[in-house]
């Protein structure tokens, strides 16, 4: 086992040596960012690990079950066989870099698969043919619908007993709203799995060979036939989206599937593909056969755009200049912090600085790393499209934007600003550009899910109180979906979580990795409030003496909505105009009272949800206000 561990290693060592020495040669054209996503127990690790040693990125094929996969290297993560947090690794196939995230399934770690898909290009979704689509499909797939990412389809374990290929297509289409096109059909023999058809090349696979390879399908068989059967329906979906492909299939080739062009189809599918039309899926057994999996590799570089075709407008906004999102932050053993960044425009060079414009602060200087698993190789610069592991940021959270300087957010800002001045809306953008008035863009950052249960938590001892402390500030910066409170009636600190696998992680986390022996108490269901009327009217007047001749003073009304789906706490405003314009840190002040008194609900003291309040008058005495008076 040991010897196997440091093949692994070594071969990944030695693949990132070649990379890094050719990594110039490699245009933005060339890259894809890509996630495996699935429901749990799907195969999606599986499926990543056979997807590296096909690449040649190492020499073994990793195993869920032996301990010894490149993204699962966390200790609970080897012992329960299941994937806790996502990793990155990135692997070149056919000229191209791939930049692959291998998310978690389990419903619990949802906030692992939100972020990660945030900064996605495409994804692969994997899907257990056994099973069909389940309720963490369809989570993930809306994750990716959210944020405009394209995916293909990959059937897995196709070999299991109830595996039905017209199910599991029926199971996609109607529970997840996308048309299906397959590319790669199974063909059974006395009621088994026996070959696989690549329709976009003429091959087969056939598993009960030992060599296990790829080879051309011979015509005059009936496989062959059923080969063209197969094409002719797939050119028939694909007339459905492209008119072109349509008129030159039906009416130049007659509808002739010997006439038509592997390189026609393929343009096609890609197109497709990246509008977000349909999907292709292929069908394969990524435990039993590792060569089942090679057509994903295509196709991921086929089908999947692009970092300049996905975000053409940040290229368009930004041109050169270095602009990238903090998507995830963990800590090394010596608790120091590393930032994971998306890169969307530019380059950035290790010892420089960036500007935060969510903090309005330069951070740096930065030392770059690329990451593969749990390893980290130092670079001395990354561009375009990547994704680059950063030391340095000692400020910035989670969500964050991060620009070239302050003198470039400010002229992005004024640009933005000019735009919507003139045509009133920014548009639709896939990087979800902020619109709102601040001086700095802001790209949408990465709203956490709301906790689902709570208990309490003490430190071994009170001499831990400070080491306590820090670890939990830590864990919480790693995981927006951890959330630590005090009770204010028993003075207890209460950890927040997504369930009781993500709490069992935690306390893992909190003695493995900090060494703090904690006391955990009963978990205990995070029950919310809710508004009992469709909307209330609220006005209150405030004083406060200045002396004894003046009063300072504050007036303001608000409307409190019942909404559901609001996301993420967001103050409105819709002023009369009698009102002034309100500063930015007035703003603040008004937004985080409000959020303060949704935090302890009138009935029980839970959180009150699906609320939406807009202030609708404030005014204030003299020309300046104490922005304490805000929050009361």
């Amino acid at each position: 086992m040991q010897l196997l561990f440091r093949n692994i290693k070594w071969s990944s060592g030695i693949y990132r040596a070649i990379r890094n020495s050719s990594s110039d040669s490699i245009k933005t054209s060339r890259l894809r960012n890509i996630g495996i996503i699935a429901h749990v127990d799907a195969g999606k690790t599986t499926v990543t690990e056979r997807l590296l040693f096909l690449s040649g990125a190492t020499r073994y094929v990793g195993n869920v079950d032996s301990g010894n996969t490149v993204t699962d290297f966390l200790e609970m993560e080897r012992e329960r066989g299941i994937t806790i947090q996502s990793a990155v690794v990135t692997f070149n196939w056919q000229n191209h870099d791939i930049s692959l995230i291998d998310t978690p399934g389990h419903v619990d770690f949802t906030m692992e698969v939100e972020r990660s898909v945030r900064v996605l290009d495409g994804a692969v979704t994997v899907i257990d043919s056994s099973a069909g689509v389940q309720a963490q499909t369809f989570t993930v797939w809306r994750q990716a619908k959210h944020f405009g990412v394209p995916a293909i389809f990959f059937l897995n374990k196709m070999d299991k007993a109830g595996s039905n290929l017209e199910r599991n297509i029926d199971s996609i289409e109607h529970k997840l709203g996308v048309k299906v096109l397959p590319v790669v059909m199974p063909h059974y023999k006395d009621g088994h799995l026996h070959k696989l058809i690549n329709l976009l090349d003429c091959s087969q696979l056939v598993l009960d060979n030992n060599k296990e390879q790829w080879t051309a399908i011979e015509k005059k068989s009936s496989v062959f036939d059923e080969y063209l059967r197969q094409k002719e329906t797939l050119c028939y979906g694909i007339s459905e989206f492209d008119p072109g492909f349509m008129d030159n299939f039906l009416n130049k080739h007659e509808g002739d599937v010997t006439k038509i062009y592997d390189e026609d189809i393929r343009a096609a599918l890609r197109k497709i593909t990246i509008d977000r039309k349909a999907a292709t899926l292929s069908c394969g057994t990524a435990l039993r056969s590792t060569q089942s999996v090679r057509p994903l590799l295509d196709q991921i570089i086929h089908f999947l755009p692009s970092p300049e075709e996905q975000h053409p407008e940040i290229i368009k906004l930004m041109g050169q200049k270095f602009s990238g999102l903090l998507f995830k932050i963990t800590h090394n053993k010596r608790k120091n912090r590393n930032s994971y960044i998306r890169i969307y425009s530019g380059s950035l060079k290790t010892n420089s600085s960036i500007f935060n414009t969510n903090q309005s602060r330069v951070e740096g200087p930065l030392k770059l790393f690329k990451p593969w698993g749990e390893e980290l190789e130092p670079c001395s610069q990354v561009n375009e499209g990547e994704i680059v592991v950063a030391t340095g940021l000692v400020h910035s959270i989670t969500g964050d934007t991060l620009l070239q300087s302050e003198q470039v957010a400010s002229e992005i800002g004024e640009n933005l600003r000019g735009r919507l001045n003139a045509y009133g809306d920014l548009g639709e953008s896939p990087l979800h550009i902020k619109k709102h008035i601040s001086e700095y863009p802001v790209f949408s950052g990465i709203d956490a899910p709301e906790p689902v249960f709570f208990c309490s938590v003490e430190p071994p001892d009170t001499k831990s109180t400070h080491d306590f402390e820090r670890a939990l500030q830590n864990l919480c910066k790693e995981d927006p979906s951890l959330r630590v409170r005090v009770d204010n009636e028993t003075d207890q600190t209460i950890i927040e979580t997504m369930g009781e696998l993500h709490m069992e992680v935690v306390k893992h986390k909190l003695v493995s990795e900090y060494g703090l022996n904690v006391f955990v108490g009963p978990l205990q269901v995070a029950y919310k409030e809710i508004l009992k009327t469709p909307s209330i009217t609220q006005s209150a007047k405030i004083q406060e003496p200045l002396d004894e001749k003046r009063v300072q003073w504050v007036e303001m009304e608000m409307f409190i909505q019942y909404k559901t789906d609001v996301g993420k706490f967001k103050l409105k405003f819709d002023l009369g105009p009698e009102c002034h314009f309100i500063r930015p840190d007035w703003q603040k002040a008004l937004s985080e009272g409000c959020q303060n008194a949704l935090h302890n609900g009138p009935l029980i003291g839970y959180p009150v949800h699906n609320v939406e309040i807009t202030i609708k008058n404030l005014v204030a005495s003299g020309g300046k206000i104490n922005s304490a008076l805000c929050k009361i």
